[in-house]
């Protein structure tokens, strides 16, 4: 009997312990659900926080720079306008080297070394409709010469492009340029605030021929 009685205790002790382990898991599995919850919780915050708001181009802060001047042409597919001021207009020596896409600004006393190579022209400060600032060449027409539809309609353009914004299209049939004119007032341009020389050293820089020794004059007199 007793032996009986000390069966039963030992099977209810051996369920109680049975039960409060049970108990003990699922508080771990419940605590530990709930962490894995919260982990996920502020891992999906986080990632939310790398999230760009809509008005993020709006908040940038600092100044903003204008566009780095550049060299080039009236566009094609962008309207320009052309500074009409004459202190923005460059006379000056130029040489094109169509072989290697380099334009460079030649010293008068310089002429000499480069003889038919230099060719006269104005440069022009334009800007495009997306703001960029570009140096572009005017010709100067030899009224003595013949006469070079390129260079007369390209003046018309740039003559145009001071009060209109302009862009231009290459006719090669007509050997000319078609001129195109905005339907709509694109407002007025941001000029640069540098000097007409200023840009020309920024833009040109390596690329003006001062000394007879400049890498261009060497390469067309074969000196190494």
């Amino acid at each position: 009997m007793k032996d009986q009685s000390k069966d039963t205790v030992e099977n209810i002790s051996n369920g109680n312990a049975e039960k409060t382990k049970n108990i003990v898991s699922s508080n771990i599995n419940t605590q530990e659900s709930n962490m894995q919850t919260t982990t996920n919780e502020t891992i999906a915050q986080q990632i939310s926080s790398l999230r760009l708001p809509d008005s993020y181009s709006a908040n940038i802060g600092g100044i903003k720079l204008p566009p780095k001047p550049v060299f080039g042409k009236l566009s094609k597919h962008r309207f320009s306008k052309v500074h009409p001021g004459k202190e923005y207009q460059f006379p000056c020596l130029t040489v094109e080297d169509k072989d290697n896409g380099e334009s460079y600004v030649v010293a008068p006393h310089i002429q000499p070394y480069l003889g038919k190579n230099v060719v006269p022209k104005i440069i022009r400060l334009s800007v495009d409709s997306t703001g960029l600032p570009k140096l572009i060449f005017q010709p100067i027409i030899d009224q003595g010469g013949r006469q070079n539809h390129w260079h007369t309609t390209l003046n018309k353009a740039i003559e145009l492009a001071e009060d209109n914004w302009v862009r231009v299209e290459s006719n090669m049939d007509a050997g000319q340029y078609t001129i195109i004119i905005s339907k709509d007032d694109l407002g007025e341009p941001q000029w640069p605030e540098q000097t007409i020389d200023e840009l020309v050293q920024e833009v040109f820089g390596n690329n003006i021929i001062s000394s007879p020794d400049h890498p261009y004059i060497r390469q067309i007199e074969g000196r190494i």
